[in-house]
């Protein structure tokens, strides 16, 4: 209105000291001060603006690629166009530089264009995956300008949101016993399999026994065909149990140690890749928030090629402080899972209030181990071994962002 009230002052003042030009200039500002709304709503009509991710999963290290489109397809030009994209707070755009924004947990990624008559323009811009985590591009703010570079009324868009994952890194296991040997096999009453191994005697000679299951030697001393008798065996199984608490103190102070939550992650991965990958069937179980907000997360062991991604996917969501006390989970898993089922605890702290969990767990049969990292590892497997729990140290070295392989050490 201002602008209105100010061309209608020039024409009264023109008009009183007979002054045409200003009674001009009056006539002028009037009708830009009309036009100059009308433009800017007709710039955003039709105007669309669009996001696209090249994938929806990356790797610690890799990057992702994001195009940001716009079009107009009309003949109005638009000369000035903000585009205010909300994204995680955490996320990192190679090149620029994220805003602070009103919405809590989001960051502004700022861009500005300049669209002609049907023209559709894209840009280039690249997501840095620098840190394990779950990300979203939320809500899209767009502002225009008029003729004279005047900001309009910010028009804001729920456009599709769109999502991406970042999963830890999974490196090369170097240790001085085959990873697959870990769970061991195990003798049951009953199962679907016979391990050729765990030879149990003798039984007579049934017709279809393949020549190779008959015991010869037996066979002549005792005059009459015998077969040898195995025992059942279930398949090799482990669950990866992660401790997601890597300070001392009360577990519900949240407090974490950020590398070492990551190397603890990265170990996880790479673990689960290796034991997948040589046929065992692995699980993951942790004490932290996962993907459905749980107080922890359980998956059931597969040794199918799938399970590394499902894997892959529970670490990327999981929170960096503990969610309930190891120890709790470890007798939960003592309780959910076969007795034949091995246990495989990862800490970065000391042991003592979980280690007589893991004694009662192998008392009762259940092959248990204990891989401890951080700079007090080297305790943590004296302890543990103390106890009569086998132990051994993760090493990444330098660290887990560069480190080039898993090293488990005595």
């Amino acid at each position: 209105m201002i602008g209105a009230w100010s061309g209608l002052l020039l024409v009264v003042l023109g008009a009183v000291l007979a002054a045409p030009a200003l009674v001009a200039v009056g006539i002028i500002v009037g009708l830009v001060w009309v036009a100059r709304s009308p433009w800017a709503r007709f710039e955003l009509r039709g105007l669309t603006y669009e996001r696209r991710l090249s994938a929806g999963r990356a790797v610690v290290g890799e990057t992702i690629g994001l195009d940001l489109v716009v079009h107009n397809p009309k003949l109005l030009p638009v000369p000035w166009l903000e585009v205010e994209d909300f994204v995680s707070v955490e996320a990192r755009v190679d090149g620029r530089e994220l805003e602070r924004s009103e919405l809590p947990g989001f960051a502004i990624l700022r861009t500005t264009w300049t669209v002609g008559p049907f023209e559709r323009v894209t840009r280039r811009l690249r997501i840095v995956a620098d840190r394990r985590g779950l990300y979203q591009l939320d809500a899209t703010r767009l502002q225009v300008a008029d003729l004279f570079a005047q900001r309009s009324e910010a028009h804001e868009e729920t456009g599709p949101r769109l999502h991406y994952r970042v999963v830890p890194r999974s490196l090369s296991v170097r240790a001085a016993v085959p990873v697959s040997l870990l769970p061991g096999a195990t003798r049951t009453r009953r199962g679907l399999f016979e391990d050729p191994a765990l030879f149990a005697g003798v039984r007579p000679y049934q017709p279809g026994d393949p020549l190779r299951r008959v015991h010869w030697k037996a066979t002549a001393r005792l005059h009459r065909p015998v077969s040898r008798r195995l025992d059942p065996a279930h398949a090799a199984e482990l669950v990866i149990a992660c401790d997601a608490q890597t300070v001392p103190g009360p577990f519900w102070l949240r407090h974490y140690d950020d590398d070492l939550v990551e190397s603890l992650y990265t170990t996880a991965m790479s673990l689960a890749r290796e034991l997948v990958d040589s046929g065992v069937a692995c699980g993951l179980a942790a004490n932290g928030y996962g993907t459905l907000r749980q107080r922890s997360l359980y998956l059931p062991p597969s040794a199918a090629s799938a399970q590394v991604v499902r894997i892959a996917d529970e670490l990327a969501a999981l929170s960096r402080s503990a969610s309930r006390p190891f120890a709790g989970l470890l007798a939960e898993l003592g309780r959910r899972t076969p007795p034949a089922t091995a246990v495989l605890a990862l800490s970065a702290r000391d042991p003592a209030d979980f280690l007589p969990v893991l004694r009662r767990l192998a008392a009762m049969g259940r092959p248990v181990r204990l891989v401890a990292l951080g700079p007090d590892a080297a305790v943590a497997v004296a302890s543990a071994r103390a106890a009569g729990i086998a132990a051994q140290r993760a090493v990444l070295e330098p660290d887990w962002r560069t480190a080039d392989a898993l090293a488990l050490a005595d």
